[in-house]
């Protein structure tokens, strides 16, 4: 179960007492409302409508205590899975594309604290204000010191934009038209020389996104981190084409998170899908990565994998074979296998 780190809660919190409560709750449920509205653009339109509204009073405010806190765990959820594949990456500057009010920021020193130095892209001077009212609470000095633009992503990247370790697009790709992804993500992997990251909401229309993009990156020499445990084609929209590659993070609400959602549930589940794409090949080979949670039955475990060879295996270990059926009722969605198991 992850919580917000207690800095940026806090900062949160004492950014939120200082304005009446009424009216960032006012706006949390309009940005809830247009998050709906746009889930239905999404179902009938390749072009989607962005979520947060443009210059409405208190709208960073309403956006950070409602999206925030899950965002924070999908990126968390995603790094964390990276990190895991490539240990002797150790980026020294990051790019945050469509920063918000600086998630994925926080997110990134957890996991890279060798991070030094931070450009933050973002379009709403609001978001910006208040995203660096928050960095400044931060423990970690490139949090701090972040440097931010006000920029609107609209396609590839200026010219004179300098290179990067480390450079993040999340929660960017589904509010852009298709044309627009495609510059962007191809224009970000000129200016990365590590590792381009990916992350969207682990939702049926937002996967394909993700998948164009770690396509379009293949085309240009990158090599897969995660989740895919090869470098060739998805086979998943073959194999099952009403399924999509995501993954979950639980995520252990803040009070203020639980007000703005109007509920009293104290977690969720926050999904995610991804692709972390580097210039460099992940550190050691898998077998394969589990795409669904183990589904345990009186026979045995029933496994979803993703598997080396490009392909979906679905094994199931009997319950007969004790130590391979613990082995498999202890894994987790998004768990990594070095080696088949014994089925």
């Amino acid at each position: 179960m992850l919580s917000l780190p207690p800095d940026l809660e806090a900062a949160i919190a004492a950014a939120l007492r200082e304005v009446p409560s009424s009216q960032w709750q006012s706006a949390a449920r309009r940005i809830s409302r247009r998050y709906r509205d746009a889930d239905v653009v999404r179902r009938n339109s390749e072009t989607n409508t962005a979520p947060l509204p443009s210059g409405e009073p208190y709208s960073a405010l309403g956006y950070t205590a409602l999206v925030l806190p899950a965002t924070y765990a999908q990126l968390m959820g995603a790094m964390r899975a990276t990190a895991l594949r490539a240990p002797g990456f150790e980026p020294t500057s990051m790019l945050d594309l469509g920063s918000g009010p600086g998630t994925a920021l926080w997110a990134a020193v957890e996991h890279w604290p060798t991070i030094e130095t931070i450009d933050a892209w973002e379009r709403e001077p609001l978001s910006i204000d208040l995203g660096k009212r928050i960095a400044s609470a931060s423990e970690h000095h490139a949090v701090n010191n972040a440097q931010w633009r006000q920029i609107a992503l609209a396609g590839a990247l200026s010219s004179g934009t300098p290179n990067y370790d480390l450079i993040v697009i999340g929660h960017v790709l589904n509010e852009l038209a298709p044309g627009a992804r495609d510059a962007l993500v191809a224009s970000a992997w000129e200016h990365c020389t590590g590792l381009l990251l990916v992350v969207e909401p682990g939702t049926s229309s937002s996967f394909p996104m993700v998948l164009r993009a770690r396509d379009l990156l293949l085309e240009r020499g990158a090599h897969t981190i995660a989740p895919c445990a090869h470098d060739l084609p998805c086979p998943l929209p073959a194999a099952a084409p009403n399924d999509w590659c995501h993954f979950p993070q639980h995520l252990q609400r803040p009070s203020f998170q639980r007000v703005a959602k109007e509920a009293s549930a104290g977690w969720e589940e926050a999904k995610f899908s991804y692709a972390a794409m580097a210039r460099f090949g992940p550190d050691t080979p898998i077998y394969a990565r589990l795409i669904h949670q183990p589904h345990l039955s009186k026979i045995g475990a029933d496994l979803t994998l993703s598997a080396s060879d490009g392909t979906i295996t679905r094994p199931r270990v009997l319950k007969r074979n004790r130590p391979a059926y613990k082995e498999a009722s202890d894994l987790r969605w998004g768990d990594i296998l070095a080696e088949p198991l014994d089925t």
